[in-house]
């Protein structure tokens, strides 16, 4: 076979530009800190106009002889195998196919960072199909010359789009990987640690309603709202059940940082804070990848200054970019801390990654406990803080949620052996929240926060174990409820040292 020496010097030229920003699209791409650039960044423009201009570069790419054919030529190949012309293979063909897959895979990464599927489908529409389909059209016009339309350019730009996406996600993990082991050291800020902070943070919500997009898996959540008006009302009435239990936590000395929802921004869920950010006692922030796009909007950096500017703030983990690999841990509601004794329970789901639970647990320390936990209809359990409450003294646990007898004996044996004793609820107590409370410090002792409905649920024995040790401080917030999360998951506590006062 003898090669088409001028063929290839004819696209060569452009390669000289193309491989230099491809390869710049790819690193930038990789970065954990990618999926944080907004749509409208001067990344996200230089690429689409990169995108644009490799387009319109490959239709006609440096006039090469297989671009086109002459008047009353084939100008169609049919996708069976045999009728693939090997003389192609002389030429730059393949190299030039292959990278405009490759190349346009990482545009199309800008427009769907976390959604690395959508990528290649979008690659293989538009720039696989749709460019033959463009040269296709250009030739019905009568423009001369016509242009070759072949099934097998597309197979060659798909093959780069895949093993350029294959290699992204490779690249993604390993730099996410890294950022992690990089925050394995602990922060110097520490102090005694404690299972019931005196600080809460809260946000008060605008736009509360419940979310379709985590109806998928959260059994407890109630249906959406539809209706402009009755969205108004339930939108009104979170708000105001929000501050109700402000007022109700500040009432019995617990100091609530209220933080107000950002306008314009559509985040439904946002009066649950404890998802996508969590305080620790040697003094770092930790932040979380979440399952659901709308979710991932909650994250808010001017909330971790705020922290930083009132407590003693050593170290930022940002585990987000794990979204790219499909990787979710959803803070303090996947994750229950034993805080004094570094253990973490995690109940297995959609939104509970082991693989990140590894990473967060070499990162802070602790030891894991993973379990599988349903509700009364035998479906997963979402978030393992709906069904586990830990406190100073005492822990209110729905074993009977755990289905496989040896978790359920090796879950109860754990909590156990820690010295507190235990307040088993039953799969009805589960539905009702009443294992969906946060032990907090408060002016004249410690209290059990959780709602009416959920105290409404425990028996006068269980309450009498609870106070034990806590006062139960109950409020109603039926309205929050039905988006399938209760007053723990409102709370984000703050567990963070307190920022020392310069000498004067």
């Amino acid at each position: 076979m003898q090669i088409d020496i001028a063929a290839i010097r004819a696209s060569l030229h452009l390669w000289y530009l193309f491989l230099p920003v491809g390869l710049a699209l790819f690193a930038v791409a990789a970065l954990p800190r990618f999926t944080r650039l907004p749509s409208s960044s001067l990344w996200s423009r230089f690429a689409l106009g990169f995108f644009l201009m490799a387009q319109l570069s490959a239709i006609g790419l440096a006039n090469a002889p297989y671009v086109s054919v002459p008047l009353g030529g084939e100008v169609l190949r049919l996708i069976p195998i045999v009728q693939f012309d090997p003389s192609l293979l002389q030429t730059s063909w393949l190299p030039d196919q292959f990278l405009l897959g490759w190349l346009d895979l990482l545009v199309a990464a800008f427009a769907f960072p976390d959604r690395m599927r959508n990528a290649v489908i979008a690659t293989v529409v538009f720039a696989g199909f749709g460019l033959e389909l463009n040269q296709a059209g250009v030739n019905a016009s009568g423009i001369m010359p016509q242009y070759r339309i072949d099934i097998h350019d597309v197979l060659a730009r798909s093959a780069g789009a895949l093993v350029a996406a294959f290699l992204l996600i490779r690249a993604r993990r390993i730099l996410n990987n890294r950022a992690v082991d990089a925050r394995r050291k602990p922060s110097l800020a520490t102090h005694a640690a404690t299972q019931a902070p005196s600080s809460v943070l809260m946000i008060r919500p605008a736009g509360f309603s419940p979310n379709p997009e985590t109806a998928v898996d959260n059994s407890f959540q109630g249906a959406a709202v539809s209706d402009p008006e009755e969205r108004r009302q339930v939108a009104v009435a979170g708000a105001i059940e929000a501050a109700v239990v402000a007022t109700a936590l500040r009432g019995a000395g617990v100091e609530v940082i209220m933080y107000d929802d950002r306008p314009g921004i559509d985040t439904p869920d946002s009066v649950f804070p404890n998802n996508w950010i969590s305080t620790h006692d040697d003094g770092r922030i930790v932040l979380y990848p979440m399952a659901t796009p709308s979710r991932r909007r909650e994250r808010r950096m001017d909330v971790v200054e705020g922290l930083g500017e009132r407590f003693a703030v050593g170290q930022l983990l940002d585990l987000s970019p794990l979204e790219t690999e499909g990787r979710y841990l959803e803070g303090t509601g996947a994750l229950v801390l034993d805080h004094i004794h570094r253990i973490v329970y995690m109940v297995r789901s959609g939104r509970a990654n082991e693989a990140a639970l590894d990473q967060w647990c070499d990162a802070m320390g602790y030891t894991a406990e993973v379990f599988d936990a349903v509700d009364q209809g035998g479906r997963p359990i979402y978030h393992t803080n709906v069904l586990l409450s830990i406190g100073t003294e005492f822990v209110v646990a729905g074993l009977d949620s755990i289905p496989n007898p040896d978790d359920r004996a090796r879950i109860g044996a754990r909590l156990a052996e820690t010295g507190r004793e235990i307040v088993a609820i039953d799969p009805h107590q589960v539905a009702e929240f009443a294992g969906n409370g946060l032990e907090l410090t408060g002016r004249q002792g410690r209290i059990f926060a959780l709602s009416t409905r959920a105290a409404a649920a425990l028996r006068p024995d269980q309450i009498a174990t609870i106070e034990h040790s806590a006062r139960i401080v109950a409020v109603a917030i039926p309205t929050i409820e039905r988006s399938g999360g209760s007053l723990r998951c409102m709370l984000a506590g703050i567990h963070l040292p307190p920022r020392r006062t310069p000498a004067v």
